[in-house]
């Protein structure tokens, strides 16, 4: 395999290296040009890392936003400045009056909120500089509060101080200080002890593969059969379909007017992005639609109806 391969593999990160650990190894197994991976996972967290190679880390952009599902455990009584079990101990309290009801009221509360504040030890910046290096300094300052969603919040079990939920979020969501919030509502605070990253959109746990077992079937011959093409990953994505004269004009970058339209979705949103393609060509671009069906319907057939965001072929 050499650099010329562009395709995206489903690799489940084990608990100890970090993610571009993780990168480094794919990019050198392939002899990648480069490569990239979809949602950080800290050292702490396992589960599934998307990795791009070569002309998929084009697709990258796109993938960041998708939702996630995670199941995490969490540690009640103690909170931590990292609010995971990687920082130091900040206070301990009783714990033991907390039952699963009260768990479980305390995550239906939290599945109804749109906002979270992101932890001090995280990546966000504030005037240019990422918290964890102010946290790193003993500094803390005020964070702004980010939009999250919550799409479900399972409570899946408790065995003494251990609490173990099921989340599927909106990316940008961080578990742990659902952690910490969630011990903040119980009155003994919390800090998260385990992080498994079950499914990134279309990614999930039931097909991704260890780096033991990429190096495995790439001596036996059966990794290629274990690679995606960036088309699956952009499943998810709404379709629209363009006639061979339109092929033409996106392999030029130009954008796509209402005559080069052969197939549009029910539903055309601004600032929503298609996948742009033709059977026999498959993949060929992602496209952003300038106005909304109804809006659509009154173009004339020479009239932009969606400019380009990223485009696959060449001319």
């Amino acid at each position: 395999m050499n650099s010329t391969l562009n395709k995206v593999v489903n690799l489940y990160k084990p608990i100890g290296p970090t993610s571009f650990d993780l990168v480094r190894r794919v990019q050198n197994r392939f002899s990648a040009r480069k490569a990239g991976h979809i949602g950080t996972l800290d050292p702490l967290a396992e589960g599934v890392l998307p990795v791009c190679i070569n002309g998929a880390t084009r697709i990258i952009q796109f993938l960041t936003r998708l939702p996630k599902v995670y199941l995490a455990e969490m540690k009640l009584g103690v909170a931590t400045d990292t609010q995971d079990s990687e920082g130091k101990e900040l206070e301990t309290r009783p714990w033991e009056g907390v039952g699963e009801a009260e768990v479980k009221r305390a995550l239906a509360t939290l599945r109804e909120r749109k906002t979270q504040v992101p932890p001090m030890f995280s990546a966000k910046k504030k005037n240019g500089v990422p918290l964890y290096k102010l946290a790193r300094n003993g500094i803390t300052v005020n964070r702004e509060p980010v939009s999250i969603q919550i799409y479900s919040l399972e409570f899946i079990g408790q065995e003494e101080d251990r609490v173990t939920f099921r989340v599927h979020c909106s990316a940008g969501t961080y578990v742990r200080t659902l952690c910490h919030d969630a011990g903040e509502l119980l009155g003994c605070g919390a800090h998260m002890t385990r992080l498994t990253r079950e499914r990134v959109g279309p990614f999930d746990r039931a097909s991704a593969i260890t780096p033991e077992h990429m190096d495995d079937a790439w001596e036996d011959g059966t990794l290629p059969d274990k690679l995606l093409e960036p088309d699956h990953a952009l499943n998810f994505l709404p379709e629209i379909r363009i006639c061979e004269m339109g092929v033409r004009a996106v392999s030029h970058g130009r954008p796509i007017t209402k005559a080069l339209l052969e197939q549009v979705p029910d539903e055309m949103t601004p600032g929503k992005f298609y996948r742009v393609t033709r059977p026999e060509s498959g993949l060929l671009a992602i496209a952003e639609p300038l106005l909304d069906n109804e809006g659509f319907s009154r173009l004339d057939p020479g009239q932009v109806a969606f400019k380009l965001k990223r485009v696959f072929i060449e001319p």
